[in-house]
């Protein structure tokens, strides 16, 4: 077999297929975070949501503007880092054998969206316990809503969570303007690398090249009224109530929000109760399931518990 000449140039041409792999792979993961989120940009090393306190509505201009309260509670997310790295031993490069690193940067681009459904959907799992922007859990009984649209008055308490102990499952409302999760991203994907073929330290150290991804950012929660969660049984009765209760969200001020849930999101747990409730004609019963099509069901593995 030939012996690959390792000048800069080869490793440089080396460098530009991976690259090339890696993006192809941007575009071809499972993104289905991106079903029941948006990404939001993020500029420094953190981001303050004071503004999701004061979900978006019109209202009749009479007299002077409506100024609502800031919540004195500042919802702050600080952004992430991740990475994951993948070394070519120099010989693999001299001997011609490293046309498997182009499958594994191929991967490593699919990983991204990998990396990306694990963190929404992880804050969607852990939005049981999590805090959010009213300093309540993102799904919880006793949310606050204020008598007065402004945000002001003695709060009223709103649940949007559903006791028991067995995989969630959770409704949302996908459609509106504002989201029930973002992604906050402050650096996008990038792929780089130390690849120097005289000075790299680690050739120098390992004999190795090394190329990586980088991103940085993290999920955040948004707007807990376009969610119910649930860890009960996922059957009839419990599915309509939970409809019918995000149906008559209201905001502050006792406005009605227009929600209406177009998503049921389940894990492997929930899969085959959620195809009898949303995707059969009929019920057990032979009559006529009027949840037929209802809602979108995702189902991801990404919420098993």
């Amino acid at each position: 077999m030939p012996t690959t000449v390792l000048n800069q140039a080869a490793i440089d041409a080396l460098k530009t297929s991976l690259q090339a792999r890696f993006n192809k792979g941007l575009k071809e993961g499972n993104n289905d975070w991106m079903k029941v989120a948006r990404k939001i940009q993020s500029n420094s090393s953190s981001n303050t949501y004071a503004w999701i306190s004061q979900f978006p509505a019109f209202r009749e201009w009479v007299g002077a503007r409506l100024h609502k309260q800031v919540k004195e509670q500042a919802y702050q997310v600080i952004n992430r880092k991740f990475e994951t790295t993948l070394d070519i031993p120099r010989e693999d490069i001299e001997d011609d054998n490293y046309g498997m690193y182009a499958d594994l940067a191929y991967s490593y681009g699919i990983s991204v969206d990998d990396l990306m459904n694990d963190l929404i959907f992880g804050a969607i799992t852990a939005g049981f316990s999590a805090i959010c922007y009213d300093g309540q859990f993102f799904f919880d009984t006793d949310h606050p809503v204020y008598p007065n649209e402004d945000g002001t008055g003695v709060a009223a308490t709103v649940s949007n969570v559903q006791a028991g102990v067995l995989e969630p499952w959770v409704l949302l409302c996908t459609k509106k303007a504002p989201k029930p999760f973002y992604l906050q991203e402050r650096i996008t994907p990038e792929f780089v690398s130390k690849n120097n073929a005289v000075n790299s330290d680690g050739v120098f150290e390992n004999d190795v090249f090394s190329y990586g991804g980088r991103w940085r950012g993290d999920a955040v929660y948004g707007f807990w009224q376009l969610a119910y969660g649930s860890k009960a049984a996922l059957d009839v009765t419990n599915f309509n109530a939970n409809y019918k209760a995000m149906m008559k969200f209201k905001g502050d001020g006792n406005r009605k929000l227009g929600i209406v849930p177009d998503t049921l999101l389940v894990g492997p747990d929930n899969l085959s109760a959620a195809e009898a409730l949303i995707k059969a004609l009929v019920n057990s019963n032979g009559a006529s399931n009027t949840n037929y099509g209802k809602v979108e069901v995702i189902a991801t593995p990404w919420l098993a518990l």
